[in-house]
């Protein structure tokens, strides 16, 4: 029989007076427990307090949530340091997020160390993200090896990475169980992954379903890839819908392609837009395709320019109409660098 909602608030009620009590006479196990009580009740404030003098008393899982409460309102300072003393009184998931710390300023091997501490402690975020940056510091064995027991315990985006792995094996239907596992686990960028496969496979209305699927799960990069894949084959209406969905969360590749489609109607006023804004995004490729309208402009100066510009942030493209613009003007050994540089680069290109 369920209790009634009087009692259950009485009994609440009397918990927090007890631990309340003895947290008062200083037992730092209590002053944890209230804490905890008053988060959830919203006592934001007390909490804070009560979660302090438990961290200052050795808690080490209250260090740990005095640093998430300081960084959710922003005091990322104070928050780092309460996760470097947990981390060093052992809590591994005060070490994940020292970790992430180091990963946000770019401190790769610090954050390596205190991942590695923390999985090697049997936290599977922590193994995830140590999986996750061995794979793109280019070590795939052992990358593996920490995707797999995370995947294995249901940690849908080592379910992605190890699926990409297993795919660069090609082990294919391996990976795509994996990434189905993770979608079913609520994870909708496997959709992306999915839909690449089945494209590359030549299965285009098994990616086009893939893709739609993610798209409507208000994915983003589910959108554009729906979206160039409509494009590719001529549905440039329903394409256009996608990218301008995508571009309402500030997707910079769906504003690059919005201004292809406005070139593709003539209207090079409108793309030159797109572009500048996708630019202002981050979009390397839009600088590229600004250098093309400036070049079919006639001012192959600012075309030079803007491809320089894309071709010195690792655009493929950039790099080969740089060249391409070198060689018309007899700056043979530059165009030939920027060539090799652009054969260099493609490999990465296949990656998922």
């Amino acid at each position: 029989m369920p209790m009634p909602d009087r009692l259950r608030k009485w009994n609440k009620r009397f918990d927090t007076y007890v631990h309340r009590k003895a947290a008062e006479r200083g037992n730092v196990l209590a002053m944890a427990g209230l804490a905890a009580m008053l988060r959830e009740e919203g006592e934001l404030a007390e909490s804070e307090v009560w979660y302090r003098r438990a961290a200052a008393g050795g808690d080490r899982v209250s260090m740990t949530t005095l640093a998430h409460l300081l960084a959710e309102r922003g005091d990322h300072d104070e928050a780092e340091r309460w996760y470097h003393e947990s981390a060093m009184a052992g809590d591994p998931h005060g070490m994940l997020h020292l970790g992430l710390a180091h990963e946000r300023r770019h401190e790769l091997d610090s954050a390596e160390r205190w991942w590695r501490s923390a999985a090697d402690a049997g936290d599977f975020d922590a193994m995830a993200a140590l999986g996750h940056l061995l794979l793109a510091r280019g070590h795939p064995g052992e990358a593996g090896e920490w995707c797999r027991s995370a995947a294995e315990a249901e940690h849908t985006g080592a379910m992605l990475d190890l699926g990409i792995l297993l795919n660069d094996q090609g082990r294919t239907a391996e990976a795509a169980r994996w990434w189905r596992r993770a979608l079913d686990g609520g994870e909708p960028a496997a959709t992306c992954l999915l839909g690449r496969q089945a494209e590359r496979s030549g299965r285009p209305a098994e990616a086009e379903d893939w893709y739609r699927r993610g798209a409507e799960d208000h994915h983003v990069e589910a959108m554009v890839r729906l979206g160039l894949l409509l494009h590719r084959r001529g549905d440039l209406g329903e394409a256009e819908v996608w990218y301008l969905e995508a571009v309402e969360q500030g997707d910079a590749v769906a504003l690059t392609n919005l201004g292809v489609l406005a070139r593709h109607r003539g209207d090079d006023r409108a793309a030159a837009g797109w572009y500048r804004r996708a630019a202002e995004r981050g979009s390397v490729p839009a600088l590229t395709s600004l250098g093309h309208l400036a070049e079919a402009g006639g001012d192959v100066a600012r075309a030079e320019k803007w491809f320089q510009s894309a071709a010195e942030s690792g655009d493929v493209q950039g790099m080969l109409s740089l060249a391409r613009l070198l060689e018309t003007r007899g700056a043979d050994a530059a165009a030939k660098a920027w060539l090799t540089r652009a054969d260099n680069a493609r490999t990465d290109s296949d990656r998922y």
